[in-house]
């Protein structure tokens, strides 16, 4: 597993979490609760501000 932090989202509440990807799994966490997956970085950061900003994953 190579989950690497990759920045920063924010909640619409003003709230900062962390967000890692897995390069290999392709599993994408906010925090440590699952995102969904990406298969690019930019895809990943995507997925984790979408689930920063609803708290549902993104489709």
């Amino acid at each position: 597993m190579a989950r690497k932090q990759m920045g920063t989202v924010k909640t619409p509440t003003g709230s900062e979490y962390y967000y890692f990807w897995d390069n290999q799994s392709g599993d994408v966490y906010v925090g440590s609760e699952y995102a969904g997956k990406a298969t690019s970085a930019q895809e990943a950061w995507k997925k984790a501000n979408f689930y920063a900003t609803t708290g549902k994953q993104m489709r």
